[in-house]
């Protein structure tokens, strides 16, 4: 196993199941489910066409097998968090063309995440702050499912945030850092 590997899976152990921020991850990681792709891609046109690839590859896996994918980034063109959001756009613009949207649809981490209208320094933004760049292709239906058996799916995001904001260093002694 790669270093950026072994360092994004650390993370969703420690961090994303550890501290319960998704709490669909567990199941696909226990079974062995989630299949991991190092993309050292130089350019964006180049991991354009991998996650093209790494879609349709999913799509024709059974979920038994591979229940998600993750797309680590280890390349140069995603080093900026602003590249990456746009790298993101294009890919679901291609999933919507293609028809795939009804199959497959994204998560997305990087090591500088920062949601929309929030400050830069806000602990929140940790929740996707990932080692990588990372792309992660998730089954629809499985999405579908995970979500209408949760009691409050919708209220996720506000209580990880909560937590984070309580306890600001909460993720750095989850990685290590």
């Amino acid at each position: 196993m790669s270093i950026a590997t072994a360092r994004t899976l650390s993370w969703i152990h420690g961090v994303v199941v550890g501290l319960n921020l998704c709490p669909f991850a567990a199941g696909p990681l226990r079974r062995k489910q989630v299949h991991c792709v190092e993309c050292d891609d130089s350019t964006a046109e180049q991991a354009f066409y991998r996650a093209g690839s790494q879609v349709q590859s999913l799509v024709e896996q059974p979920p038994d097998i591979v229940e998600t994918s993750l797309l680590i980034f280890t390349g140069t063109p995603f080093v900026n968090f602003a590249d990456f959001l746009d790298f993101i756009a294009e890919v679901e613009v291609f999933l919507v063309a293609s028809g795939a949207d009804a199959l497959v649809q994204l998560a997305h981490f990087h090591p500088q995440y920062c949601f929309a209208g929030v400050p830069a320094d806000d602990p929140a933004n940790a929740t996707n702050q990932s080692p990588y760049p990372t792309l992660q292709l998730l089954r629809v239906a499985s999405v579908t499912k995970a979500v209408a058996a949760h009691p409050d799916p919708e209220g996720i995001p506000e209580r990880n945030a909560r937590l984070l904001r309580d306890q600001p260093g909460l993720i750095a002694s989850r990685r290590g850092d």
